[in-house]
């Protein structure tokens, strides 16, 4: 009797645990899935305006004490290669719960 109650109780937080992963991942996915029409805006500056705005800002023509990472060279390329690797890892993630 003492392994029946052991078991369910085992897979029934098991239960608990995944349902709210579940949930939360599929929050966050919709919340990106949201998010794509905003990253196709940060493609086009990238590749368009981007390079006036650096420099504009070498220039002085930006003021110091505005927030501006979106200049560096790295950053938006560093969001679309996590991007692309958490992709991969969400098609790999697919093919092992199928």
């Amino acid at each position: 009797m003492n392994n029946i109650i052991d078991r369910i109780t085992k897979m029934e937080n098991i239960l608990d645990e995944l349902t709210i992963v579940v949930e939360t991942s599929d929050k966050a996915i919709n919340k990106l899935q949201d998010s794509l029409t905003d990253l196709n805006t940060l493609k086009k500056y990238y590749e368009s305006q981007y390079m006036k705005d650096v420099m504009a800002d070498k220039n002085n023509e930006v003021p110091q004490n505005l927030k501006r990472g979106v200049l560096s060279e790295d950053a938006v390329h560093t969001l679309l290669t996590d991007l692309f690797e958490l992709s991969n890892k969400m098609a790999n993630l697919s093919k092992k719960i199928r």
